[in-house]
Formats: structure tokens, sequence, C-alpha cells
């Protein structure tokens, strides 16, 4: 395994708890942090040969995408402009 400093996935995880602390205030951009979040996931699996990390970074990463796009739809009132 390569050597990555400790703190990464404290780092990591972090980003993580962001995530869903925003989504539990019905944040749709949460999602978005919960990607950018995996997205440093599979890096960490990547660069210290963590397989597993590294490939449920991309499942994650889609479902997260997925969530957004249906809360963002979902905050759209009827004349089609979106409520922030």
């Amino acid at each position: 395994m390569n050597e990555i400093a400790w703190y990464w996935s404290w780092v990591l995880m972090s980003a993580n708890l962001t995530a869903m602390i925003l989504a539990g205030r019905k944040l749709w951009q949460a999602w978005l942090v919960g990607v950018a979040a995996e997205v440093m996931w599979i890096f960490y699996g990547y660069f210290t040969q963590q397989w597993g990390f590294a490939f449920f970074g991309f499942i994650f990463a889609a479902v997260y995408l997925r969530n957004a796009y249906k809360w963002r739809a979902q905050q759209k009132d009827h004349d089609g402009r979106v409520v922030v």
C-alpha cells in the first residue's frame, strides 16, 4: 500500500458528514458535496490500492447525482422557476 497521510480518511469522512448534515436540512446541494467527497474517496482508494473504496465511490457518486437531480426537480414551482 502506498504511503498516504494518516489524516486523509478523517478529511474524507468529514466531507461525507457535511453532506449528510446538509441533506438533513433538505438542501439539494448536499448531494453535490457528497459527489465531491466521493471523488476524493475514489482517489484515496486508487492511491492506497484499496479498490473497494474506489469502486463504491463511483456507485455512491452516481446515487448522489441522481438524488441531486430529483431533489432539485422537486423544488421547481408551477411556473418552472427554481425555488432556492
